[in-house]
């Protein structure tokens, strides 16, 4: 854990999240909605090495359900870091392969999620050198 939480429980399960002190530090606001996915999508102004982002993943009305959603940071030309879910598989990974990290790094980590039909809320909290992802309002957490 490298951010302070608040801690809570809910139906005799732990939720964590960000302490509240942490919404005053935000600043530079970019807010997109109803942002369709297909294929590799840049939003403008959404970029660097340390952000605090909100995303709340669903299928698109009337369509199948998805099959995996990616999300990509710390990205360069060579090097990258990628959050995906796949809803089939209730499965969340963080996967630093190809981050450039050193081969003895844990470079994969998983976690079921809890999901209504592939949708999924998170909130991705990244610096210069970690990224905790908070998932359902603090209901799971993963570190990097």
């Amino acid at each position: 854990m490298s951010l302070p939480r608040e801690l809570s429980i809910r139906n005799g399960r732990l939720y964590q999240k960000p302490v509240r002190e942490l919404e005053n530090m935000r600043a530079s606001k970019i807010s997109y909605e109803n942002v369709t996915v297909s294929g590799t999508v840049r939003l403008e102004g959404v970029k660097g090495r340390r952000i605090d982002m909100e995303l709340r993943i669903r299928r698109s009305e009337g369509c199948d359900l998805y099959r995996k959603f990616a999300v990509r940071f710390a990205q360069n030309e060579q090097c990258h870091t990628s959050l995906s879910f796949r809803p089939g598989e209730s499965v969340l990974k963080v996967d630093r392969k190809f981050s450039g990290s050193r081969k003895a790094i844990i470079h994969q980590r998983r976690s079921r999620v809890n999901h209504q039909d592939g949708e999924l809320k998170l909130r991705i909290i990244l610096d210069r050198f970690s990224a905790e992802i908070f998932v359902n309002d603090g209901e799971q957490t993963l570190l990097d």
